[in-house]
């Protein structure tokens, strides 16, 4: 059975500690560091635009690239401008907004980021653009605006059990503690041998103060 990529995750913890400036005095607080949305993370390079043998390369599908190229290469600021060009022309692209959401992400813009992503109609807004809106608003902490979105994606998708994790999760930094629980079960039913969740759904158990049942948990998880 696939576990959860929570190494994957967790290797961008050092990036979490940076956005959110939490102290590790709380436990709590120090888990809810460990893991960034997945759909934030500098991933592959988007496929180039298609074009038929023969047909021409109209201006905007050009730089349309080029502000992807740019971005590949890490000049943010540069991408950001031929975003901002591109979508001058065709106001309507969605999947450019996305994508100039996430640069201006990589550049530390959060708010930037969630302003482009609200200009997209919900009818509009695809399962990995209302994730994508949800994690950026959580790297924000605003985690009301966030929870519908992830909910909304999830009764659509109920087998995503990372998007589900990332709910669980936040459900907890506001002590949402048997909602929290509540999903943790959710993914444990469908990954049970997995013990990195496994131990999360553990410690917020202990956070609601339901220590037997914690307990019972982490021996699950230890030889």
């Amino acid at each position: 059975m696939k576990k959860i990529n929570i190494k994957r995750l967790l290797s961008a913890g050092i990036l979490v500690g940076f956005l959110f400036g939490t102290s590790s005095a709380h436990s709590e607080e120090t888990t809810q560091n460990l893991i960034i949305p997945p759909s934030i993370q500098k991933t592959t390079p988007s496929k180039p635009n298609r074009v038929k043998p023969g047909e021409e390369i109209p201006n905007w599908v050009a730089r349309w690239e080029l502000a992807r190229v740019l971005s590949y290469a890490k000049r943010y600021d540069e991408s950001i401008i031929e975003y901002g060009k591109v979508l001058k022309e065709k106001p309507g692209l969605v999947e450019a907004k996305v994508e100039m959401a996430k640069v201006l992400f990589w550049k530390g813009d959060q708010k930037a980021a969630v302003r482009i992503l609200e200009q997209i109609p919900t009818k509009d807004m695809a399962g990995d653009t209302q994730v994508l809106m949800a994690d950026l608003l959580v790297a924000q902490k605003n985690y009301a605006k966030a929870e519908p979105l992830y909910k909304a994606y999830l009764a659509a998708h109920p087998e995503d059990q990372a998007t589900r994790l990332k709910l669980a999760e936040m459900l907890s930094w506001q002590k949402k503690y048997d909602a929290s629980l509540a999903e943790y079960r959710k993914i444990l039913k469908a990954r049970p041998d997995d013990v990195q969740v496994r131990r999360r759904y553990a410690f917020v158990l202990i956070w609601a103060g339901k220590h037997s049942e914690a307990a019972s948990e982490l021996k699950k998880t230890l030889n």
